[in-house]
């Protein structure tokens, strides 16, 4: 995730800071008083580029996902995991309160979803949910599409948004599935997993975002099990046939 720093600044409120899970917060944002609120426009599935005073000689840019839905939710919010040594999550951590105002560059990315009608397949790890939910939520607000979300975690009390989604599919009976993977008593995802939900899923578009390993190895079960390169989306873009 990246975006130009020449791009415009915006001001934004810390509104208040909701603990998903271990390590896990959500930011809760607002334009500051003076602010340009049509700056913080966004789409789903797309990233907020923080400025965030984490060093003493210069600030640091960081991107988190956006965890919101543009036309379900009131406002925006990022979801971000507290990384051992990432002076971006580090300095929220210890530092960021609600009130407190930041900097930030406008949303942006291109981890959206396609015009199409196709069924839409999720696969999310970790923190890597947070731009999912984002997806998940608009998809069935704003179209009759269904959706198909593979989220594993680690245990149920430390995986953020696990209420929030079993309520999605409590409302969208038809058009929401959720199979939740508590990786910590059922172990990780395999490729074997990967393509017994391929075949059971039309034509879908996938998303998958997560650990480098988790989705690596997601995007190859997906491609051996005959889905086509431009079908298959991650936040650093479309992968390739090279294998």
């Amino acid at each position: 995730m990246s975006r130009s720093a020449d791009a415009p600044l915006v001001h934004v409120s810390i509104d208040h800071i909701v603990e998903e899970g271990r390590d896990v917060k959500t930011f809760v944002l607002e334009p500051a008083p003076g602010s340009a609120a049509g700056l913080l426009t966004y789409r789903a599935g797309q990233f907020l580029t923080l400025r965030l005073p984490a060093r003493a000689d210069r600030p640091v840019m960081r991107s988190y996902s956006i965890s919101t839905c543009p036309v379900s939710d009131p406002g925006l919010a990022v979801t971000v995991k507290d990384s051992p040594g990432g002076a971006g999550s580090n300095w929220l951590y210890e530092k960021a309160v609600p009130g407190m105002t930041l900097e930030a560059l406008p949303p942006a990315g291109g981890f959206t979803l396609d015009e199409s009608d196709s069924d839409i397949l999720l696969f999310a790890a970790g923190v890597g949910i947070a731009p999912l939910y984002s997806l998940c939520k608009y998809a069935l607000a704003s179209s009759r599409r269904k959706v198909r979300l593979h989220y594993s975690g680690r245990h149920r009390d430390t995986t953020p948004f696990i209420a929030a989604l079993e309520q999605l599919e409590h409302a969208y009976p038809d058009r929401m599935r959720l199979d939740l993977r508590l990786t910590g008593s059922e172990g990780r995802l395999d490729a074997v997993a990967v393509r017994d939900v391929v075949t059971e899923v039309d034509t879908p578009t996938t998303y998958v975002c997560g650990p480098p390993a988790y989705q690596t190895m997601v995007i190859d079960a997906l491609l051996s099990a005959g889905r086509p390169p431009a079908s298959i989306r991650t936040e650093s873009g479309r992968p390739s046939r090279t294998r």
